[in-house]
């Protein structure tokens, strides 16, 4: 649990929010954001969130130039994730709006094209995708939607009274629309009693964390609809923990430009949308949606039934791959040095220790003053491919993905095939309807 000091803090002598600003700095920071923070279900599922993506990318340690082992990672992750992305995407997943009665048929058709078009513009495609392969890395994925301007100033010269050129600036809109977008699970705190968005055990409130420099605080926050309060000009980049009072700038962070802004979103015990930024209140009031909901979705890959986040692909092929790698690198290892073989030499040669280390050119000492001669290796046991040969089997049984489905050369006949492909199939299709 963080330390606060009990000092009077620097932010004060610019900054003296009253009574009810306070109060919602310290129910947002240290009520609500610890809490999530350190609820069991996210610190479970956050100690893997950084191993996964590693395994998911290939991740390998930098070599350096004397190092001769292997660092190879088998693709056991990646190719099954990627197949399982390739079935899902080519199912074209969108919502259909259907009616219920015949009294809602015209306004079905309409917000059916309303929702098609907005699709469309958003790239909502793009976005279902990074939505998907987050559900199959992490186990799950959290989207936001909201309605999205992007605006900038552009410079068009022209011709005045005078007939002389000039600059004019006119504000364009890149965007203008609703909008979809994938959230880093990093970035997202949920209710430490929510095990969904929805149900008796829905979520009350939710933190989205933001990390913006100072300039882009500053563009975005102005104006009465983000800055009512106009407080956003009090605002400072992170930095000496002893200006603010209830933040502290967490560690890793560059302080020297970087704000951490926090939005609070509730919908019980009331509607509520709280936005702080470095121990400011830039905006305390209801929640500016008419559904009055939490303006997010979660998807999960392999549902935990009492659980917030779920069970993804690469934590189900941890051990395998790891195991997969280490018996692969192994074989490399063996491999190099049979090419490059080590050397008996005679004991009384002066030796160091580094030259005995195992190695290409390496050296084992002998009493055998003529025995200065390349080691001779057997063959790799038959034990070492079955072993790789079953972790590929445990890969299969543990998704339901099988080799062949990826492309892996495989024996066998058509139907055989046919029969494996369908039943890879239906796996991949219960992650669909569970979407």
């Amino acid at each position: 649990m963080p330390q606060y000091s009990k000092k009077e803090p620097d932010i004060r002598k610019v900054y003296n929010p009253p009574e009810k600003e306070k109060e919602t700095l310290s129910f947002v920071y240290r009520d609500r954001y610890l809490k999530m923070k350190e609820s069991d279900d996210r610190m479970k599922a956050e100690k893997g969130w950084d191993k996964w993506e590693k395994q998911y990318e290939g991740w390998r340690i930098a070599q350096s130039a004397d190092r001769w082992q292997s660092n190879h990672v088998v693709p056991m992750t990646f190719s099954i994730i990627e197949t399982a992305l390739s079935e899902i995407i080519d199912q074209t997943i969108r919502p259909i709006i259907m009616p219920r009665g015949a009294e809602d048929i015209p306004r079905a058709k309409v917000m059916q094209r309303i929702f098609d078009y907005v699709w469309d513009v958003s790239d909502s495609d793009m976005q279902l995708y990074n939505v998907l392969k987050d559900t199959l890395i992490f186990g799950t994925s959290i989207a936001q939607e909201y309605f999205w301007q992007d605006k900038r100033l552009i410079q068009n010269i022209r011709m005045n009274k005078q007939k002389k050129e000039e600059i004019a600036e006119h504000e364009v809109f890149d965007y203008d629309d609703c909008y979809m977008e994938v959230i880093r699970l990093q970035d997202f705190y949920i209710d430490e009693t929510a095990r969904g968005f929805t149900g008796p055990y829905g979520a009350r409130d939710c933190i989205r964390r933001y990390i913006m420099d100072i300039d882009d605080f500053r563009a975005f926050f102005q104006g009465d609809i983000w800055n009512p309060l106009g407080n956003a000009k009090y605002v400072t980049p992170g930095g000496d923990t002893n200006y603010y009072e209830f933040y502290i700038p967490p560690i890793g962070m560059d302080t020297s430009r970087q704000v951490e802004v926090l939005w609070y979103w509730a919908k019980k015990p009331k509607d509520r949308l709280v936005i702080l930024a470095n121990d400011v209140v830039v905006k305390n009031g209801p929640n500016p949606h008419r559904h009055k909901q939490l303006p997010f979705s979660r998807s999960v890959d392999i549902k935990r039934t009492h659980r917030f986040y779920g069970k993804g692909e690469a934590e189900i092929l941890e051990s395998q791959q790891d195991e997969a790698n280490l018996l692969r690198r192994m074989v490399l290892d063996r491999n190099h040095l049979d090419i490059d073989k080590m050397f008996l030499v005679f004991r009384g040669l002066s030796l160091s220790d580094e030259d005995l280390i195992a190695r290409p050119h390496g050296m084992i000492p002998t009493d055998d003053v003529n025995a200065t001669k390349p080691i001779e290796y057997g063959d790799i046991p038959r034990s070492v491919e079955l072993s790789l040969k079953n972790l590929e089997d445990d890969s299969t049984i543990s998704t339901g993905i099988n080799p062949r489905a990826q492309a892996l050369p495989t024996a066998g006949t058509a139907t055989e095939a046919a029969i494996l492909k369908e039943s890879t199939l239906k796996r991949i299709r219960m992650k669909i309807w569970l979407l």
